[in-house]
């Protein structure tokens, strides 16, 4: 008996010793998105082929249980424990507010770490400028996902800032630039569009665009747009001339409001049901302003297809 004691508070003693974060895993209270409506399906496993168990709403309060690529398992105020996808979990921070953020360092790259402080492994680079989702915060440290690449890690919560570097008062390339809110969306029109490094055909070419697919005009110099594909993935200039304004999406949740601006609060216009789909005019943040059946107003990005 006295050794089995002994062994009690040998782990006892070790446990002590162990930091917080290390005794409580990954398992944090956060949120299901409540930038959109409708429902999200729980699944068995991570990943799309698993069976859908049951659903979650979004802003409901899920405790964190544990990650795997781009997804997370959740367990809901009633038990029931499921995958869903990671970009759609909102912080529990408050003075940081949930939502999309920007990286703002003095020009250079961050580290991405696996935990909350500098002794944990460094598991990638954000770079200055990158957009992040905010999943929660610990001390100094803010958990978050880039949004180009879908990595999750954590970075110090200093370098997080509500508008991007420069505050897109000019283009580094020249030419006339949008400034912040409502960027129109446009889309190819020819079966591919070449874009460039600058506002002509001299410059570099970084990547190609195929028809149909849809981007945001960040500035324009003479018949080139500065632009950002919805992902913002690929930036850089394309010929004005294989463009034209609008660009189709489907709906992909099972019911998504339509609101009178680009805030969840925003006037309920009506729902738009899956597979309707809609002409984008124009993003604000993470919100499309779109026409459908008549109406004119705005729709969460997140459950869009392009």
């Amino acid at each position: 008996m006295k050794r089995v004691i002994t062994m009690i508070l040998a782990v006892l003693m070790l446990m002590s010793a162990l930091p917080m974060s290390a005794l409580a895993a990954t398992k944090y209270t956060v949120y299901i998105s409540s930038t959109g409506s409708g429902t999200l399906n729980l699944r068995s496993g991570p990943g799309k082929d698993y069976d859908v168990k049951g659903y979650v709403s979004h802003g409901d309060r899920v405790t964190l249980l544990d990650e795997e690529d781009e997804w997370s398992e959740v367990r809901t105020a009633s038990g029931r424990t499921g995958w869903i996808k990671t970009k759609y979990i909102d912080g529990t921070t408050r003075s940081l507010g949930s939502g999309y953020k920007y990286v703002k360092t003095n020009g250079g790259s961050i580290n991405l770490r696996t935990g909350a402080g500098t002794g944990y492994g460094v598991k990638g680079s954000v770079a200055n400028g990158a957009k992040v989702k905010v999943l929660n915060t610990e001390d100094n440290w803010a958990r978050v996902t880039v949004q180009s690449s879908g990595a999750t890690g954590w970075i110090m919560a200093k370098y997080l800032s509500d508008t991007a570097p420069g505050g897109g008062s000019s283009s580094s390339e020249g030419g006339s630039a949008v400034s912040g809110g409502a960027q129109q969306v446009y889309r190819v029109t020819s079966s591919t569009l070449n874009v460039r490094a600058g506002a002509g055909t001299g410059y570099a070419l970084r990547a190609t665009l195929y028809a149909g697919r849809a981007f945001r005009v960040l500035g324009s110099s003479g018949n080139w747009f500065r632009i950002s594909t919805l992902t913002g993935n690929i930036t850089g200039w394309v010929s004005k001339t294989y463009t034209a304004a609008g660009a189709t999406a489907t709906v992909t949740a099972g019911s998504l409001n339509m609101r009178a601006s680009a805030s969840s609060s925003g006037r309920y216009i009506k729902s738009l049901p899956y597979g309707a789909r809609v002409n984008v005019l124009s993003v604000t943040g993470n919100w499309a302003r779109v026409t459908h059946g008549g109406n004119t107003g705005y729709v969460s990005m997140s459950y869009l297809r392009f």
